[in-house]
């Protein structure tokens, strides 16, 4: 870190890589310090030592079609799969096909930003009040209200509606009501913005751990490892929320001198993350393809489930994905999806025959 850089940029989670390449590639010398010993932030990609399946340990999903990552994907010819499939739920102790879905896109579709601000728990009290005698309306609020905790990883009780209501319009352009996969999962992503970085000439310090920030305008000074010292003209801060929202005598902490101004501080109050705990498991074979046992015969088994929905007292909001291990590396790059439709389909006909055979996961 011999070398002044015009821009420090703390942490090296998507934002932070993703600002870095830009700077990068606009001409400024760009350090970035991470405390961790990678760069990623909450994408971490682990891969099985059987299976050599992708476990995310961070994010998973790719909601939608969102440009800055699919451009990035499609331009290294990254090899993506829809999440497709049937959706079960686990009702009164039975296994059954939803059926509760266009219930509860009624309900959100009544949400409107443009009336008071109000928590979704608020929101439900008052949006449907014949649900009280209407049982099955009843069911989709409580629906609903489990697809906030789990899609949004949201607290119903503070989560905003207006909030709601934007990420909603937001996931419209780009179809984000569809989930996809990389064939290596988020390492994929990770490993392009990694050649990026190093195409735009930017540094990488990692175990950095930042302790203060001494700033005023036109200069910063960021002090870290209780030892290193490192100036610059300006920072840039992409630190997780909760290291921000943190108090400077707990662990972890960042201080500023001089303190944040005060909208900032009420700005971060304002800002919650949501938790999510995950269990993955791997199974010797699928025998979910032998599910419901006591279905009728000829009638569908979760062979082709995706999504389970349960309402369990230990994954209250839970869904457990079920991932046939063979099928991971099947995707195709974007622009390739109309050659290879037939065959897929043949690949596809070729799995139902095998389906209680080889592993599988439940995440």
């Amino acid at each position: 870190m011999s070398i002044p850089p015009d821009i420090v940029i703390i942490g090296a989670g998507a934002a932070g890589l993703a600002a870095a390449i830009e700077l990068g590639h606009a001409g400024l010398a760009v350090s970035i310090l991470e405390a961790r010993n990678r760069i990623g932030g909450r994408i971490f990609t682990l891969s099985d030592p059987v299976c050599h399946a992708p476990l995310e340990l961070g994010a998973e999903f790719i909601h939608g079609r969102p440009p800055e990552i699919w451009n990035l994907l499609k331009k290294r010819r990254v090899r993506v799969k829809e999440v497709d499939g049937d959706n079960w739920c686990v009702q009164s102790g039975r296994l059954g096909k939803c059926d509760f879905f266009s219930e509860v896109d009624e309900i959100l579709k009544q949400m409107d930003d443009r009336t008071m601000d109000e928590s979704f728990v608020d929101f439900l009290k008052h949006c449907c009040r014949q649900s009280k005698t209407n049982r099955r309306l009843q069911e989709a609020k409580e629906r609903a209200l489990s697809y906030v905790i789990g899609f949004n990883a949201a607290d119903p009780s503070r989560v905003s509606v207006h909030w709601l209501v934007k990420g909603m319009r937001a996931e419209e352009p780009i179809e984000g009501d569809r989930a996809f996969r990389a064939q290596r999962g988020y390492a994929d992503l990770i490993e392009i913005l990694q050649r990026q970085l190093v195409n735009a000439g930017v540094s990488i310090h990692l175990g950095i751990k930042v302790d203060s920030i001494h700033w005023r305008p036109g200069h910063v000074e960021v002090r870290a490892n209780d030892s290193t010292s490192l100036a610059a003209p300006r920072v840039l801060i992409t630190l997780p929320l909760g290291v921000l929202q943190a108090s400077t005598e707990e662990n972890g902490a960042v201080r500023f001198a001089p303190e944040l101004p005060r909208q900032k501080k009420r700005a971060l109050s304002k800002l919650a993350m949501g938790k999510v705990i995950r269990v993955t498991l791997r199974f010797r074979e699928r025998f979910w393809v032998r599910l419901p046992k006591d279905r009728r015969k000829g009638s569908e088994t979760l062979a082709k489930m995706s999504f389970l929905f349960s309402q369990d007292d230990w994954f209250p909001v839970g869904v457990d994905r079920i991932v046939a291990a063979d099928s991971l590396s099947r995707g195709v790059p974007e622009e390739d999806e109309e050659e290879d439709e037939e065959e897929q389909g043949e690949d596809e006909e070729q799995d139902e025959e095998s389906d209680d055979e080889g592993e599988g996961y439940s995440e």
